[in-house]
């Protein structure tokens, strides 16, 4: 299939984040547009990115990717009409040409039964751990994310799973060094369920890298009241006392100064 070319009076619109500008090339029909989790039949006429080679049909579920470039797709087909052919341009680099020939429209989360929306919590937290793993922070955030969206408004049964997936978001936040996030996190997790392994230490982390010494020592030690054997915790607690020492001294020599 060749790829189309742009023409005069071709439509140009920019995503409202500033994530792509699109240019349609060739109208689509209708007025639905896929929705998240809805399955796409589309045609990589181009691409100057990678994972999507050009030149093929390509079946694709909104959500189901975790890179920048599958973001970056999702949020075109978002934004599509059946039959429509548009040319994307990223600040990142990306360009595609993309056709969408046809869709299943999805189910938003307010349309589920709340034991669905607790599956596709739980699924959404299983590949975020796995984007996670793999260095991939922006994606485990993304699943993340989207897993607590499922949960809004559901019965007391999905804490549980809402729990998981904020103290997993913690451990974004403490990767990008938003130590404030994570600590808000944390008590949110702690307020619920005060003996939270997961949640203490990294609470504990977030006040150490905001040098709040006393929390994040408390933080730890409690911990280790309810897990001696915690070797993470026990080697954090070390730094911590001894910065805390330093912070102390520091304190001391200055208020000294003042009395001189």
């Amino acid at each position: 299939m060749e790829s189309p070319q742009v023409s005069l009076g071709c439509t140009t619109w920019r995503c409202p984040d500033g994530s792509f500008t699109k240019t349609i090339l060739e109208p689509g029909s209708g007025v639905d547009k896929p929705k998240e989790r809805g399955v796409c039949m589309i045609f990589l006429c181009s691409s100057s990115g990678p994972g999507y080679p050009a030149g093929s049909w390509v079946e694709v579920e909104l959500g189901e990717g975790d890179t920048a470039q599958d973001r970056l797709v999702d949020q075109c087909l978002e934004s599509m009409l059946q039959g429509e052919v548009c040319q994307v341009d990223s600040p990142l680099g990306f360009q595609l040409v993309l056709r969408l020939k046809s869709f299943e429209k999805g189910t938003e989360a307010w349309e589920l039964e709340p034991s669905e929306k607790i599956q596709r919590a739980k699924k959404d937290r299983e590949k975020g751990g796995m984007a996670f793993r793999d260095g991939n922070i922006e994606g485990a955030e993304r699943r993340y994310t989207r897993g607590l969206r499922h949960l809004v408004c559901t019965p007391s049964e999905a804490e549980e799973e809402k729990v998981a997936l904020l103290s997993n978001l913690a451990a974004c936040d403490l990767k990008k060094r938003r130590f404030r996030e994570a600590e808000v996190r944390c008590t949110r997790i702690l307020d619920l369920d005060p003996n939270h392994l997961k949640a203490l230490y990294r609470r504990g982390i977030a006040r150490a890298g905001m040098s709040d010494w006393e929390g994040a020592r408390g933080d730890l030690e409690k911990l280790l009241k309810l897990d001696p054997g915690n070797k993470e915790a026990k080697r954090e607690l070390v730094s911590v006392r001894e910065k805390e020492k330093i912070a102390q001294a520091q304190i001391s020599k200055a208020l000294g100064k003042m009395f001189l």
